[in-house]
């Protein structure tokens, strides 16, 4: 209870909460209660609470298995719990298949990991109103630096360095689109990561108005050189303001 108060004080929403033996069934008990539930599952009980939920609900298990168990005449976990081994060798495999029985059983000897190195640091934001490129270049301009300097931010608050930045962007027609670019060394200076993003910016099409605008750094590394990134930063500013007079413009406003 403390935890759910914590994270309604902190954020303003409420969550649904899973004390469960191991992983699985917790990540189960999490959403039986929805919204702002606390289930809390004795060993005992999964008979009773646990096996009479359909197969789905078992993290791991997708729609076509899903389908597949069906076929099988295979609906709920408990059905899942007493079929023959053999039975779902043949349709699934035997190491799908045995991980299927442990976890309709409620067996689950995943250790708990608490920490782990992050693969990406990211930000992005949805618009209230679709933004055109071009009519609203002032607000995308200015929401771009701000997503990038955030980043940075993110990035030197975990003590990370990226190598690679990309950018994601939703058309108002839903599509969703990414590119990226790999940078000659790690960094975490806002003003390389604007210019890197800008660069992938402009690989992009922008004729549609924007419902979402997003940056990503990733390939992250926990050490770089000082004088490195710095150098760094004085090669991606100098390709921002090679080329066109409208590239040179675009690296005045990056700066």
């Amino acid at each position: 209870m403390r935890l759910k108060q914590a994270v309604r004080q902190a954020t303003g929403l409420s969550c649904s909460i899973g004390v469960a033996p191991n992983k699985l069934l917790s990540k189960i008990c999490s959403g039986l209660e929805k919204p702002d539930g606390l289930t809390v599952l004795d060993p005992v009980e999964i008979p009773s609470r646990i096996w009479p939920l359909p197969v789905r609900k078992i993290n791991g298990i997708g729609p076509k298995a899903t389908d597949t168990l069906a076929a099988m005449g295979i609906i709920t976990i408990a059905g899942l719990a007493r079929a023959e081994p053999i039975l779902l060798k043949t349709h699934f495999g035997l190491s799908y298949a045995e991980w299927m029985l442990r976890a309709a059983n409620g067996v689950d000897e995943r250790p708990v990991i608490t920490r782990a190195d992050p693969k990406s640091i990211s930000r992005e934001t949805t618009f209230e109103r679709d933004l055109h490129p071009r009519h609203d270049r002032a607000v995308l301009s200015g929401v771009f630096t701000a997503l990038c300097s955030r980043v940075a931010q993110d990035l030197m608050r975990k003590g990370y360095y990226c190598r690679t930045v990309g950018i994601k962007l939703r058309y108002d027609d839903f599509r969703t689109l990414t590119r990226d670019r790999t940078l000659p060394v790690p960094t975490a200076d806002p003003a390389v990561i604007r210019r890197a993003a800008g660069e992938c910016l402009r690989h992009v099409p922008l004729e549609r108005k924007l419902r979402l605008l997003g940056v990503r750094t990733s390939t992250l590394t926990s050490s770089a050189a000082p004088d490195t990134a710095d150098q760094s930063g004085q090669r991606e500013l100098a390709l921002g303001t090679t080329g066109t007079g409208a590239n040179r413009r675009e690296a005045a406003r990056g700066n």
